[in-house]
């Protein structure tokens, strides 16, 4: 029997998404995330929902009822896209993700779809009955630790991270400030992409943009405590600090 050029690179090369799946996968992560990142303790549990519908998918990760976020006026943390909605499209090869501001206004901006260099490690874990293997790799001044299952041949995973020969089912960073574990998989509702969509095809500024953004907020912040204790002190000696603390790197 003769096989077509198709065939042939379906049986050699593995395919990282599933093709013509019918019904939306919805992958439950249950873990936690220290908003304050490596200063000081202030752990709190999430929960995360990674919806995967055909060649797309999107992640979801909130803060468990009863978790509070204790108040700092000294502090002001920006941890938006580790919390938030990231939005995968792998046909457009595209990667979204939402910013909420001060004003809880929310913004989207774009990154690349799974550029990290993964290293691979002979070590496996089984994870929700699921053989894992492990991989490691160093994204935007954070190393990250990666459990993914070759036997789901999807190269998605939690939050931004992806682009291995399988579904991530586990994943945290060095310090372990940020750490999810799966829960459950089953089949789900899909999600709407129009809006997402719609974003790719009128264009996203990348998180060069999105650096800029927050600088941008942070120095009209600045600049208007700044001007509030001009106007409410009299020959003061100290400034308002304002300190800009994200999940990723901003230079």
């Amino acid at each position: 029997m003769k096989m077509n050029l198709i065939q042939v690179l379906l049986v050699v090369f593995p395919i990282t998404f599933v093709i013509g799946q019918t019904k939306p996968t919805v992958y439950t992560f249950q873990g936690k995330f220290n908003s304050r990142f490596e200063r000081s303790d202030n752990f709190n549990q999430y929960k995360g929902w990674l919806i995967v519908d055909g060649d797309k998918s999107l992640f979801t990760m909130k803060k468990d009822k009863g978790s509070l976020i204790s108040d700092d006026q000294h502090n002001i943390d920006l941890s938006p896209d580790s919390i938030f909605t990231v939005y995968k499209d792998f046909e457009s090869n595209s990667l979204l993700f939402d910013f909420s501001d001060i004003r809880q206004r929310t913004h989207v901006f774009a990154d690349t779809l799974f550029p990290m260099q993964w290293i691979h490690h002979n070590e496996q874990r089984t994870i929700g009955g699921i053989p894992c293997l492990k991989a490691v790799t160093q994204f935007k001044g954070r190393g990250y630790t990666a459990w993914y299952a070759p036997s789901i041949t999807i190269a998605d995973g939690p939050w931004k991270l992806g682009g291995l020969p399988g579904m991530i089912l586990e994943a945290y960073d060095d310090a372990d400030q940020w750490h999810m574990t799966l829960s459950s998989i089953q089949e789900g509702a899909g999600f709407e992409k129009k809006h997402f969509e719609s974003a790719i095809a009128n264009g996203v500024e990348g998180f060069p943009a999105f650096a800029s953004f927050v600088k941008k907020m942070f120095d009209r912040l600045t600049a208007s405590l700044g001007t509030q204790s001009a106007v409410d002190c009299v020959d003061c000696q100290t400034k308002p600090r304002i300190t800009i603390y994200s999940w990723e790197k901003i230079d």
